[in-house]
């Protein structure tokens, strides 16, 4: 075997649940994503078949273990078994194997009266084992399982590997590539660049991570890639999602050799703006239309827009649920952030009544006295003071003021 064709996927994360985090996507558009994550198992399926592929790589979190549905396990047994080809799973820390899980023939064929399709192999080992797939004579392919949604910190890919010759090797890893952890990542299973390459693998198929990313050695050529999760499920999870299809030959993968195919019908856009100096929700509403359309964002995608800066109202902005709404297939605003921007300009009461109006009167007395003296700095000083103090008194958050 000179030459093989591969589809690579990782990270579907079937049932996983998705009304919550920061998109905190409502009830029916988290089961329009569920939905959907399913339908990306199938055009995967369907695209293998199209490329014409020799195999199918999932590089782990197929689905999520703890929260999976009854049908969704006999989903994707009838999916992957109408693949035909060779397909290779290592499950990951969300879908992993035990005695117990789904991954078992026993519990599913003492549940659905089934087994694992014979064109599908699983890793069960918790160690590195190979599998030699039917009808691709000179392939041998490596792998491991995890046996919980528990942090593996053994260094696996350091240890030495003693295999069998074989024309073409590849393994599949879910794990965490050194100095490039996303926050607020899980570490697990972690490996180095130069561990990685130092291993006697043609190709490694890496999950995990949620956006893609390859691995090359000294002569240019690819050696691991992360796929990214097949379809985006937080909000951090912008650009296109999908797969990896690859044509592998002995000693790795040329670069223009390795594409990417997306699946997921939306994206996810993360904005920030600064509200400062806007007077109304309505110019509000109308800058995030703005820098939506600017963000060349679709009709069917999603959008976490993060509000900075300051505003009459600080972060209690009455958003126009028609706006909400119709702004884009989900548009979540956080306004957190956004700090009041107190109106200090207004006359002072003759005789102040209230602990503000004593306080506003004390406090632009001394400015207007800085202002007498030519001292700027000291004005610009009393009058962060003021805004401050009202702040405290309104009980909301105090962050540092520029000037």
């Amino acid at each position: 075997m000179k030459t093989l064709k591969f589809l690579h996927l990782a990270d579907l994360h079937l049932d996983r649940p998705l009304n919550g985090g920061r998109l905190k996507l409502p009830y029916e558009k988290a089961q329009k994503r569920a939905r959907e994550a399913r339908e990306a198992l199938v055009q995967t399926v369907d695209l293998a078949h199209r490329e014409e592929v020799g195999i199918i790589l999932i590089a782990g979190d197929l689905w999520e273990e703890d929260s999976l549905a009854p049908d969704s396990v006999q989903f994707v047994m009838e999916t992957l078994g109408r693949a035909g080809m060779p397909v290779v799973i290592a499950p990951g820390n969300h879908d992993y194997y035990s005695p117990s899980s789904h991954y078992s023939d026993e519990i599913v064929n003492a549940r659905y009266g089934r087994r694992w399709p014979e064109n599908v192999h699983i890793f069960r080992d918790y160690d590195f084992s190979h599998f030699l797939p039917p009808g691709l004579d000179g392939l041998q392919v490596v792998g491991l399982a995890y046996r919980s949604n528990q942090a593996v910190s053994v260094r696996k890919l350091s240890e030495s590997m003693i295999l069998p010759d074989a024309e073409l090797r590849i393994c599949l890893v879910h794990g965490s590539r050194d100095d490039n952890l996303p926050p607020g990542k899980l570490r697990t299973l972690p490996f180095s660049d130069a561990e990685l390459l130092g291993q006697p693998f043609d190709y490694v198929a890496l999950g995990h991570y949620h956006s893609r990313s390859a691995i090359t050695d000294a002569k240019g050529k690819i050696r691991a890639a992360y796929p990214g999760s097949t379809i985006a499920t937080a909000a951090d999870e912008t650009g296109p999602h999908g797969v990896l299809i690859g044509e592998l030959n002995s000693g790795g993968i040329a670069p223009e050799a390795l594409t990417f195919h997306p699946l997921d019908p939306r994206q996810i856009y993360r904005l920030t703006l600064d509200v400062t100096g806007l007077k109304h929700t309505m110019a509000v509403e109308s800058m995030i239309m703005k820098r939506l359309i600017e963000a060349q964002t679709g009709n069917d995608d999603m959008a976490l827009v993060e509000l900075t800066g300051r505003f009459p109202l600080g972060s209690r902005i009455p958003f126009s649920e028609d706006f909400v709404r119709q702004a884009r297939w989900h548009l979540k605003i956080d306004a957190s952030k956004v700090q009041p921007e107190w109106e200090i300009e207004g006359e002072t009461p003759s005789e102040p009544r209230t602990t503000e109006e004593f306080f506003r009167a004390r406090l632009n007395q001394q400015i207007q006295e800085a202002l007498g003296r030519g001292d700027d700095a000291e004005a610009i000083r009393l009058q962060n003071a003021l805004y401050y103090g009202l702040d405290a008194l309104h009980g909301a958050a105090i962050n540092p003021r520029t000037g």
